[in-house]
């Protein structure tokens, strides 16, 4: 009968041995576990800032080194697209900013400057298929512009334009 009171005292002890060990490498895995977390977390806010830095216009050039080219007074009459009675007059300069330390700025400018009248005549065939309700939308002056950009980026295949901004955007 001792023996078997042994047996069962070191069954117990094994039991409380093995049942602290699996305790212990769960507690170890817990904080483990954690700490992977945190490191993760840690390196994925480092590199998102990075990717913020990054996407902080790296084309932005200082305004010292922009020179700016307005067209003349643009003019449209565009339709409604629900009545065909109604007419709505636009008025707005159109500018292009050009890159000072680019190496084509002075071709650039005398291209644009000698061509206004077919820059004008371009952007104006490039709007007129709009219709009023477009262009009294709030964000269209940069919708305006970024369409323009593009056009103008394509016809004068060119680094030394970088923006293209609306000015004095007027309907009535």
């Amino acid at each position: 009968m001792a023996k078997d009171k042994e047996k069962k005292v070191k069954e117990k002890d094994g039991g409380k041995t093995i049942l602290m060990i699996g305790v212990i490498l769960i507690v170890c895995s817990i904080v483990l576990a954690s700490v992977s977390v945190f490191m993760l977390t840690s390196s994925l806010k480092k590199l998102n800032t990075e990717n913020r830095e990054d996407e902080k216009d790296p084309d932005k050039i200082p305004l010292s080194q922009i020179e700016s080219i307005e067209t003349e007074n643009i003019i449209l009459i565009l339709p409604s697209s629900t009545d065909a009675e109604k007419r709505m007059n636009f008025t707005f300069y159109v500018g292009f900013a050009l890159d000072k330390e680019s190496k084509d700025l002075t071709s650039t400018k005398e291209l644009l400057e000698a061509n206004n009248g077919i820059v004008k005549s371009k952007i104006t065939s490039l709007l007129n298929k709009k219709y009023l309700e477009d262009m009294l939308r709030p964000d269209i002056q940069q919708l305006i512009a970024d369409e323009i950009f593009a056009m103008m980026k394509e016809e004068l295949q060119t680094d030394a334009l970088v923006e293209v901004y609306i000015k004095d955007y007027l309907y009535r």
